[in-house]
């Protein structure tokens, strides 16, 4: 019995010498990415009577710009536009960065309600830039 039992010992010992040796190298055939280490992501801050729902931010699809890639738009969706509610009405609306400043090369935007989305420009190179969304609606 101690012939098998080494056997099976000398089984697991190779397969484990295998299995690192397979790690490193699927480890050494994976891309290095350099670049900021900052995730697109956008905090809304709604203040509005009309809009009893949440409203949704997303970057529009990451195009590709020289060597990078960046979203040319914010899409904010999930405006409430049944009748008598938002649509019709004046928005302001502010891209934000972490100090709560206005994002490099934004300005204020403002406008009328359309429909139940509402899609704002980026500046080329700010999509990571912005932290917050600050959304007002009013009459």
């Amino acid at each position: 019995m101690s012939k098998s039992t080494n056997r099976r010992k000398s089984i697991a010992i190779a397969l484990a010498v295998l299995g690192v040796a397979g790690l490193s190298l699927a480890s050494a055939a994976q891309l290095n990415l350099t670049g900021t280490a900052s995730v697109q992501s956008g905090i809304l801050a709604v203040n509005a009577d009309c809009q009893t729902a949440a409203i949704t931010v997303a970057f529009s699809a990451p195009v590709r710009t020289g060597t990078s890639y960046a979203s040319a738009n914010v899409n904010l969706a999930g405006i409430d536009n049944a009748v008598g509610k938002c649509v019709g009405k004046s928005y302001k609306l502010a891209l934000l960065d972490g100090s709560n400043a206005l994002v490099a090369g934004t300005t204020e935007q403002t406008g009328s309600i359309a429909a139940s989305t509402l899609t704002i420009a980026i500046p080329a190179g700010q999509d990571n830039n912005i932290k917050t969304v600050a959304l007002t609606i009013f009459s």
